[in-house]
């Protein structure tokens, strides 16, 4: 009796441990289905948010050289400069290539992948209320403008289109009002280091999201235009404790900044 009772539970616990390993199994694929389902749609859909942060941070690479002259002393929009609503079609383009991305990728995970996981913190950084140019409601009015819903999100509106729109529309007006009020204050030291400090960000997240710049231009920084506490911000708050993967943080940051 003693030995049946002994291989009867032999038995059962032997299939426990089986189910138990079958359970295990299947987690397993199940985890690295999903791994490859985020590394998979990561790879497909961020080439444009990239292209966009390329093409946003090459204006304002060229806007800083010049310390953003050509967008001051306008105060309305029948008074912006070409360049300063150039700026913000960039800064529209930008911010709809990234709602674009979290609209497709609503069913995806890409924090499983490494890329997907580095530009969440990006994003994160980037619509942090110390480093935002503008309310995230704004932004967000302001990419969907540049959209063309008829085509599921996939295309955007031409510079003109764009322009068009804005001058026209009473609410596109409103809705772009405070990033426009933000670029019309360049003469001051406040908002030129804000952009700036923006675009540093945004330089960071290209070159670590492209590191082969296979899809981006491998451009030089603007460390000569941060002031002292830019600098130390960007240095020990951003990089030292939100972005620190970041590699080469000195590229962004030129030499140490003497303390005054």
């Amino acid at each position: 009796m003693d030995i049946f009772v002994q291989l009867l539970f032999a038995a059962l616990g032997g299939g426990l441990v089986v189910k138990l390993l079958d359970i295990a199994y299947r987690e397993n694929l199940r985890k690295r289905d999903k791994r490859g389902s985020s590394r998979k749609f990561v790879e497909e859909n961020l080439d444009p948010v990239l292209k966009s942060a390329d093409e946003l941070f090459g204006k304002l690479r060229a806007l800083a050289t010049d310390d953003f002259r050509a967008l001051r002393h306008t105060r309305t929009h029948e008074e912006a400069s070409l360049e300063s609503i150039g700026l913000l079609y960039l800064l529209a383009k930008f911010w709809a290539s990234v709602e674009t991305f979290r609209h497709k990728g609503l069913t995806v995970s890409i924090t499983l992948d490494d890329r997907g996981q580095q530009l969440g913190h990006f994003l994160d950084a980037l619509e942090s209320r110390k480093i935002r140019i503008a309310d995230r409601l704004s932004q967000r009015a302001t990419a969907e403008m540049v959209l063309n819903t008829k085509n599921n999100h996939e295309d955007m509106d031409s510079f003109t289109e764009f322009v068009k729109s804005v001058e026209a529309n009473g609410s596109a007006q409103q809705w772009t009002e405070p990033i426009v009020q933000f670029l019309m204050r360049m003469e001051h030291t406040y908002e030129r280091q804000k952009l700036l400090t923006y675009g540093v960000v945004v330089h960071a997240m290209i070159d670590t999201l492209d590191p082969r710049h296979q899809v981006c231009r491998e451009r030089t920084s603007y460390p000569s235009k941060l002031s002292k506490k830019s600098w130390r911000d960007i240095k020990y708050r951003i990089f030292g404790r939100y972005l620190t993967f970041v590699k080469h943080p000195e590229k962004y940051l030129g030499p140490p900044k003497r303390r005054p």
